[in-house]
């Protein structure tokens, strides 16, 4: 059986290990846990370089930056985060969304 590091057998077996460690680590620290789903979650797609604009403080534009190089390792920009942001607080309050814009606004015909 060929046990070099690249073998099917030793992938699988690292990924077990891999797997249960991440597991024991999550179960001891739900803090660390919660982080990681946090960067999983927000800050590990792909970098948006779209040349829509979206206009927020200086600021707020250089705190997102440091957070994002730091946390983000390079796998997502500013605007992957504040678009995760946004996706997200418009999927748990979608009702509330909804109930307003209806409230506001009149059919056109």
């Amino acid at each position: 059986m060929n046990n070099s590091p690249s073998s099917p057998f030793m992938e699988k077996v690292s990924g077990a290990v891999s797997g249960a460690l991440s597991d024991a680590l999550d179960r001891q620290s739900p803090s660390l846990a919660a982080a990681k789903n946090y960067q999983e979650r927000f800050l590990s797609k792909n970098r948006i370089n779209s040349n829509c604009r979206v206009y927020i403080s200086d600021e707020m534009f250089d705190l997102l930056n440091r957070m994002v190089a730091a946390v983000g390792k390079n796998r997502a920009s500013v605007g992957n985060y504040v678009t995760e942001i946004v996706r997200e607080h418009v999927e748990r309050h979608r009702e509330s969304i909804n109930a307003i814009y209806f409230t506001n606004t009149r059919p056109l015909f």
